[in-house]
């Protein structure tokens, strides 16, 4: 009687398979290596990126808002008890406040341009009313970006003659700040203001490198001086 011969059977070792398991977890860690670093960086584009974009949009909302200053349909009806004055209703080195219709509404109201420590903000309010000139107040105060650590105003005549002249800061034009409703006394300063130069700092904080910061400057020529 012949019994069936029992065929070897292929397979790993204890030895084998802690071997294979010990060149798996090194070409892990290589690939972990590689990509991490890459995915740190890429992270870190983002946010400079998204600091950097942020910034851009609230420049360029603020600088097409504050070119139309002046612009008041009232003063175009046929009655004159209604007519506007005043566009730049307050202007300091680090806070400006204009009047006209520049949201496209259709009426006039006191827009206020300002920093305080949680961004960019911009305060829409009555022109005359104390909440439009405080930074920020009410419901009408938009933040326009976060991370914006600098805001600054520099202000010309139509001849670019720096107005205060010599510019030498802290400045408040005709000496009325954005701590309350302004007066309208002397307008010498306000009324001779024809360009004003924007500058807006943004800060990117990233954990464990050094903090970067952004300037972003714009020139605006009012259009309705």
């Amino acid at each position: 009687m012949r019994y069936p011969t029992v065929r070897s059977q292929d397979g790993f070792t204890l030895v084998e398979l802690m071997v294979a398991m010990s060149i798996f977890l090194l070409i892990l860690v290589g690939i972990f290596q590689v990509f991490d670093p890459s995915s740190r960086a890429y992270s870190t584009s983002e946010r400079k990126l998204g600091v950097q974009q942020n910034a851009r949009v609230a420049m360029d909302a603020m600088a097409r808002q504050i070119r139309m200053a002046g612009y008041f349909p009232e003063n175009i009806d046929a009655n004159p008890a209604n007519d506007l004055a005043n566009p730049i209703q307050a202007a300091t080195e680090s806070a400006l406040a204009v009047a006209g219709d520049l949201d496209g509404t259709g009426a006039s109201n006191a827009f206020t341009f300002c920093l305080n420590g949680s961004g960019l903000w911009r305060v829409r309010g009555a022109i005359g009313a104390a909440g439009s000139y405080t930074c920020p107040s009410g419901a009408q105060a938009d933040l326009m970006a976060e991370s914006v650590t600098a805001l600054s105003f520099a202000y010309f005549s139509a001849t670019n003659t720096p107005i205060p002249s010599p510019p030498t800061g802290p400045y408040a034009l005709d000496g009325q700040g954005v701590v309350g409703v302004p007066t309208f006394a002397s307008t010498v300063e306000r009324g001779a203001v024809r360009r004003i130069v924007i500058a807006v700092t943004a800060r990117e904080n990233v954990p464990g490198q050094p903090a970067q910061t952004y300037t972003l400057t714009s020139d605006v020529r009012l259009r309705n001086p």
